[in-house]
């Protein structure tokens, strides 16, 4: 099993621009737009959509209403769509700012 990958010291919202920002503590920074966060969600419902390759239409201007800690292992995200099942796991946000 991999090693924990420790939170961000930092986590911005910036709701003008659409995207959250994430300070890690080795002084990395992760700028994430709200549209591929949302595309990248990995909920069972968005996971089997892409499965099925069904077609999802996101609207561009789609950003954050609000983002809540997942206890110590993550944030879940609400976004403006109304969609808000998705969790993030720290490692899975490196993983999306690093391009994985």
């Amino acid at each position: 099993m991999s090693a924990q990958i420790a939170a961000p010291l930092e986590v911005r919202l910036n709701r003008r621009e659409r995207h959250l920002q994430l300070t890690w503590p080795d002084g990395a920074v992760s700028q994430l737009s709200c549209l591929m966060l949302r595309r990248c969600c990995a909920c069972s419902s968005c996971t089997q959509a892409r499965r099925g390759e069904q077609l999802r239409l996101l609207d561009a201007g789609l950003g954050l209403e609000r983002v809540e800690l997942f206890g110590v292992s993550g944030l879940q995200l609400h976004f403006s769509d109304g969609h808000s099942r998705g969790v993030y796991p720290w490692r899975y946000l490196r993983e999306l700012g690093e391009g994985a």
